[in-house]
Order: C-alpha cells, then structure tokens, then sequence
C-alpha cells in the first residue's frame, strides 16, 4: 500500500482543539470517498486530497506511483486534469453517437492535431481500440509504462478509474464549503 500523507480536515489555521469542533459543522453529513482514498485521508475534506500526491488514491500502489511521476503526474489535480485522459474519455463519450460510414460529404470535422498522422482518418471507436501511441506526443513509451498498469488502448485510458476518481474530487471539490458555521458568521459580519 502507498505512503500517503494525512491532509488536514479543515483549511483553517486554528489550532487542533478548534478544528476538531470545526467538524460538529458536518457532522450530520453522511457524503464519503472511503473506497476511492487511503484510510488515513478518509476524513480530509476534497480540495486537500485535490492538492495532495497521487498516493492519496486507493489503489496507487509506489509502482503506479512511480509509473505516473515518471509521466509528470504528481497530485490528484494533475491526474484529473491530465490531457490524454481528458482526450480518450472525450473520444469515447463521443464514439457512442459516431454512425458508421455516414460521415457527410464535405465534412471537415476532425482531431488531427492530437493524432499521429496514420490515425488522423480512423473512426473514433477505432480510436478507443489503438495504442497510446496514437496520440501525438505520446511514445511507445508511454505504452509499455502505461500497459504496466493494465492501460493498453485509449478506451482503456478513459475508463481508467484512479483518473475517474481524480477527476470527480477535484470538480466536487469547487463547491466545497471550507469555513465552519462561525468562519461564514464572521465573514458576513465583517462585509456590514
């Protein structure tokens, strides 16, 4: 199991007897990420597990660890955002609506500047079915590192779940409330 860091619960500077009593604010809450982080980060609210290494998702053993540092993924912000699985899931969001051999004449519609040349005309369901290395930019490298984590074809990158979880805590953690019910009270005292 990876090392993960503990990420405090609140973004508050107060001491630890105060952030404890910070979380009676939540307490009724029954909203949990159990099975998708390590347990030591279960009770950590979502922007410090947006901010916090990759070994904070269940599952990321130090071999994925590695394998994604080596490909310039360190934090969960960076998984969720990393291009060639924003990509791939695209292709295969899209690839559900694509009829076969009904492209319309004249049709200039394309993604040729994230293709290496010999894919630029395939279907995007061939696309979920090719190599990483389709992409521009990615090597066969990235293949073998990737393949090492059972990622061998782009549909195998847009459904890869750590990015999945990734991707969920960093947008759910956008409208998370981080001030307890006396921060926001004090707040809109001081905007009188």
């Amino acid at each position: 199991s990876a090392t993960s860091t503990t990420i405090p619960t609140t973004m508050s500077d107060e001491p630890p007897t105060k952030k404890q009593k910070s979380s009676d604010d939540w307490k009724d809450h029954t909203l949990n990420i159990n099975f998708a982080v390590m347990k030591e980060d279960e009770g950590s609210n979502l922007a410090g597990i947006a901010e916090a290494k990759i070994a904070v998702i269940q599952g990321i053993g130090p071999k994925a660890d590695a394998i994604l540092e080596a490909m310039g993924l360190e934090t969960v912000q960076d998984l969720a955002t990393y291009k060639f699985f924003l990509i791939a899931r695209s292709i295969q969001t899209l690839a559900d609506h694509e009829e076969e051999g009904k492209r319309p004449e004249g049709s200039v519609m394309n993604i040729d500047n994230i293709l290496d040349k010999e894919y630029e005309t395939k279907s995007l369901k061939e696309l979920l079915e090719a190599t990483l290395s389709a992409f521009e930019g990615l090597t066969e490298m990235a293949d073998n590192l990737l393949g090492e984590m059972g990622v061998k074809t782009i549909g195998d990158l847009a459904d890869l779940k750590y990015c999945k979880w990734a991707e969920a805590i960093v947008a759910l953690a956008k409208y998370e409330e981080l001030k307890t019910k006396e921060e926001r009270r004090l707040d809109k005292e001081l905007k009188k």
